[in-house]
């Protein structure tokens, strides 16, 4: 079933990106769409709790996990509104990554607050992870050297 939630995982995450992009291209407003993905998220995940744990055990939630789980909600939000803002001015591939960034606080409070143990198969996962952010992050800033430099040579030419 962990699977099946990864595969589930992975095919909304890059349908959020593509329908960000659909909506940029229909010139859509940024904080609407954010509004709409992220209230949707929090009533799925209500439901998804009250379903699976009953009704009871979701009104037993700790505050620290409420509070945890609005801050990390508002700097997700945060990330998505800078991404839908990023994607009109370059490669989509690159805006990813600041909401890739909005996923490592999470994972950190995770692994401290709730004392998540990890295994060598996710130490790897997560591994692999900073190494996609930073060739990422390495592939804008040649992106952007690369811009500086053929403005210089107009300059020069000119």
């Amino acid at each position: 079933m962990p699977y099946a939630f990864l595969i589930l995982a992975t095919v909304a995450f890059g349908t959020l990106g593509i329908l960000h992009k659909v909506a940029d291209f229909r010139q859509c407003r940024a904080q609407a769409v954010n509004l709409f993905v992220f209230l949707g998220a929090a009533v799925a995940m209500g439901g998804a709790v009250a379903v699976t744990s009953g009704s009871a055990m979701a009104a037993r939630v700790s505050p620290a996990a409420i509070g945890m789980a609005l801050l990390c909600g508002l700097l997700a939000s945060l990330a998505t509104l800078n991404f839908q803002h990023g994607i009109r001015h370059g490669r989509i591939s690159t805006s990813w990554l600041v909401i890739n960034l909005s996923t490592a606080l999470p994972t950190v409070l995770s692994i401290v607050m709730y004392k998540e143990l990890v295994s060598v198969r996710r130490a790897c996962g997560l591994l692999l992870a900073v190494a996609a952010l930073v060739i990422l992050w390495l592939d804008r800033r040649r992106e952007e050297r690369d811009a500086r430099v053929a403005v210089e040579r107009q300059k020069v030419e000119a």
